[in-house]
C-alpha cells in the first residue's frame, strides 16, 4: 500500500513525545502475526486483553495536545471570529449551552482540559469595533483556562449578569445558535430562548437573529497550524487501517469482518484516541456472498480473492476523520490484484480528481455536483457522490456535495459555497465491471480528507492508490 502525495514528511519537523509504551507485541515476527490472530478471537469472546503490533508512529498524549489546542482557539478568537462577525452584521454572538447538552460550537471554542460545558454556560462575544477585537465573556464562574473574562455571577443569577452585561453594551444585532437549516447552528434550547427573551426585555429581544452562518463559517474555517497537524492525525488513522488489512491481523480463511472491525475498534481505544462512528468491514467476491454468509451474526469469513472495504474514522486533537479504503485478499500464486480490479480503483480515483477539479471557492455544493456528475458520465464512469465537510465534527458544517439519496443535489445547504481553508471527506463510489469475475459490477469505494486550501486542493497524507495486499 502506498500514497501518491508525500505531505506526511512535513510531520516529520514536528516532534511529539509520550508514545504509549504498553504495546508488547513485536511487528513482523512470526509469532506477531499468530499473536494478533489470537489477539481479535479473543476480542469476539470478550476477553480484556488484546495484542497488537507495534503502532511505529509516535501518538501525543492528551497533556501534549492541550497547549496546542488552547493556542488555536485563542488565535481562532483573534482573527477568524472578528472577520466572520463582521461579514454577517452581528457585534454580539451570545452562545448558551448546558452540561452534556452542549451547543453543537462550544467544543470548538473550549481546551482540551473542558470535557463539557459547565451546568449553565453563557458564553458572550462582543465585537467591539475594527482594531479593538472581539471581547470575550463567560458569565458565571469559570473562565476555560483563561480563555474568557468572567462576569461573575451566582448560578441562578445569570441571566441577570448577561442582562447588565447587553445593556452596557447595547448591541445593534444579537446572534444566537437558532437555524431550521443548518444543524451545527441550532444549539440554543427551547427552555434557554424562553430564559434569554425574559432576561432581555423587549427592546434587546427584538435585536436577536440567527447566527446560524457565523456559526457555520467559525466551524468550517482552519488556521493553517490546524491543517499541518491535520496531516499527522490523518497518518494515524492511515496507519491503523494499514494494520487491519495486513496479515498482521488478519488470517484468510479464519478471521471475520466483525473480528477485524473490533480490532480496529479496540486499537483506537489503546491509542487514546477518540471515536465518532463505530468502524465498518465489508466483502465483495467473485460470484457474491451466498445467504448464509450474509447473514452471519460474526461476521463474513475472509477468504482468498476477496475484495475488502472499510470506512473507519477517529477523533485526535479534537479533530474527526473519515476514510474508506479497500484491500484485497491474493489467492495462492498471486503477487497482486487482477488488472479488472485495479483499472476499478483507478476510476474512482478519477473521479476524485473530477470531483475536486469542480469543487473551487466560490462555486456551491450543487454546482459542483450537477458538473461533477455530468463530467464523470461523459467519460463513462458510474458515478455516486456524497461529499461532506470534516473537522470539529464527523459530518461537519459547511456545504455537502451530493448525499448517496440526494444525487440531484442537496436543498438548502448544497447551495452554500466552498471557501478556503476548509476541510472535506471526498467521499464517492463508481461502479466498474471486473473482467477476471466474469464481467461482475463492483463498487469502488473510496473516501478521504482532503483540505481546500488558498493555493487549491490537497491531500493531508495522500490517498490510496493501490490496493493493500494480504498475503
Amino acid at each position: 500500500m502506498r500514497f501518491s502525495l508525500p505531505q506526511r514528511i512535513l510531520w516529520s519537523s514536528i516532534v511529539l513525545v509520550g508514545m504509549l509504551g504498553a504495546v508488547t507485541f513485536t511487528a513482523g515476527s512470526s509469532s506477531a502475526v499468530a499473536g494478533s490472530s489470537s489477539a481479535v478471537a479473543a476480542a469476539g469472546t470478550g476477553s480484556a486483553v488484546q495484542d497488537f503490533p507495534d503502532f511505529g508512529i509516535p501518538v501525543a498524549t492528551q497533556r501534549e495536545q492541550a497547549p496546542a489546542v488552547r493556542r488555536w482557539v485563542e488565535k481562532r478568537f483573534d482573527t477568524v471570529l472578528p472577520r466572520l462577525m463582521r461579514s454577517v452584521g452581528i457585534d454580539m454572538w451570545i452562545v448558551i449551552t448546558r452540561e452534556y447538552n452542549d451547543d453543537p460550537v462550544f467544543r470548538s471554542m473550549a481546551p482540551l482540559t473542558t470535557y463539557s460545558s459547565r451546568r449553565r454556560t453563557i458564553l458572550v462575544f462582543y465585537d467591539r469595533g475594527p482594531g479593538q477585537g472581539v471581547e470575550r465573556l463567560s458569565v458565571g464562574r469559570f473562565d476555560y483556562d483563561g480563555l474568557f473574562e468572567v462576569v461573575r455571577t451566582h448560578n441562578e443569577r445569570q441571566y441577570e449578569g448577561l442582562r447588565q452585561l447587553v445593556e452596557e453594551r447595547d448591541p445593534q444585532v444579537i446572534g444566537v445558535n437558532t437555524s431550521a437549516r443548518w444543524n451545527h447552528a441550532d444549539g440554543l434550547t427551547a427552555h434557554e430562548r424562553d430564559m434569554l427573551v425574559e432576561a432581555l426585555g423587549d427592546d434587546y429581544a427584538a435585536r436577536l437573529t440567527s447566527a446560524e452562518m457565523l456559526a457555520v463559517g467559525w466551524l468550517e474555517e482552519k488556521l493553517p497550524e490546524e491543517t499541518e497537524t491535520y496531516r499527522h492525525v490523518q497518518r494515524v488513522a492511515h496507519r491503523v487501517i494499514a494494520q487491519a488489512f495486513s496479515n498482521q491481523v488478519i488470517v484468510p480463511g479464519v478471521t471475520t469482518t466483525e473480528d477485524v472491525r473490533w480490532w480496529m475498534r479496540q486499537r483506537v481505544v489503546t491509542l487514546g484516541l477518540g471515536k465518532w462512528f463505530h468502524p465498518s468491514v465489508s466483502v465483495q467476491r467473485r460470484g457474491g456472498l451466498d445467504d448464509v454468509e450474509r447473514a452471519a451474526d460474526g461476521g463474513v469469513v475472509i477468504r482468498r480473492g476477496d475484495l475488502l472495504h472499510c470506512d473507519f474514522g477517529i477523533v485526535y486533537y479534537g479533530f474527526s476523520t473519515d476514510t474508506q479504503h479497500n484491500a484485497y485478499v491474493l489467492l495462492p500464486g498471486e503477487t497482486d490484484a487482477p488488472r479488472g480490479l485495479k483499472d476499478g480503483l483507478r476510476a474512482a480515483n478519477r473521479l476524485q480528481d473530477i470531483t475536486m477539479s469542480n469543487a473551487t471557492p466560490g462555486v456551491t455544493g450543487n454546482q459542483a455536483l450537477e458538473r461533477s456528475l455530468t463530467q464523470a458520465r461523459a467519460e463513462g464512469l458510474v458515478p455516486s457522490i456524497y461529499w461532506h465537510p470534516i473537522g470539529y465534527h464527523g459530518h461537519a458544517a459547511g456545504p455537502p456535495m451530493g448525499m448517496t439519496d440526494y444525487q440531484e443535489g442537496v436543498p438548502v445547504r448544497g447551495d452554500y459555497t466552498y471557501r478556503a481553508n476548509t476541510w472535506y471527506s471526498v467521499e464517492l463510489n463508481v461502479r466498474y465491471p471486473v473482467p477476471e469475475w466474469g464481467g461482475q459490477q463492483v463498487r469502488f469505494a473510496l473516501e478521504e480528507d482532503a483540505a481546500l486550501l488558498a493555493g487549491g486542493w490537497d491531500w493531508p497524507d495522500g490517498r490510496q492508490t493501490e490496493f493493500y495486499l494480504i498475503h
